[in-house]
């Protein structure tokens, strides 16, 4: 998959949550924090940010190559983040 289909598909993601009802809203949230805690799929995104920084590095600064760099604990805190959303509002998406 390009960054281009990447970002398209994000951005019919966003159309589609848009007019989505707090449900599948939450249920949407509460897939994306399992994604990030499951085994497999956080081996993948570490392998995957692994040849991404490894492709910046020397392109952009180090302060930025930090800032990109994931770690398990980052990926946890990530999915932490994502069901927060949920014990913060969880009935409205706007306005938190």
């Amino acid at each position: 998959m390009t960054t281009q289909q990447i970002l398209e598909a994000a951005r019919s993601a966003k159309s589609a949550l848009a007019l989505a009802d707090n449900a599948a809203r939450n249920a949407a949230l509460l897939g994306m924090a399992d994604a990030l805690c499951s085994a497999d799929d956080q081996a993948a995104i570490l392998a995957a940010n692994a040849e991404d920084m490894a492709a910046a590095k020397g392109h952009i600064s180090d302060v930025m190559l930090d800032r990109l760099a994931l770690t398990a604990p980052r990926i946890e805190a990530m999915a932490q983040g994502a069901s927060a959303r949920l014990l913060l509002c969880p009935t409205r998406w706007a306005g938190c």
